[in-house]
């Protein structure tokens, strides 16, 4: 899943994947749009579906407050069963 905010000329992206290995990982990043600085990122490694998805509930829910608008999503699931 990937989910995208934007607030003026300011980002943020949430992905949620399951990695090789099998955990589930939410990654974060964030910058501004207009600026030649690198993008700001964080990864977290969670144990479980239900864990990530919490957690990225309350980074919706975060980002509403702050004002950031969720972009559409244009994203397409290929659905490879690791």
């Amino acid at each position: 899943m990937i989910l995208r905010w934007k607030k003026d000329n300011e980002y943020f992206i949430v992905r949620m994947y399951r990695d090789l290995i099998g955990d589930w990982v939410v990654s974060q990043s964030w910058g501004h749009s207009y600026n030649h600085k690198p993008p700001s990122y964080r990864k977290t490694v969670v144990s479980s579906y239900d864990e990530a998805r919490t957690l990225v509930r309350a980074i919706r829910k975060q980002k509403k407050a702050k004002g950031f608008r969720l972009m559409d999503r244009k994203e397409v699931q290929l659905g490879f069963a690791f």
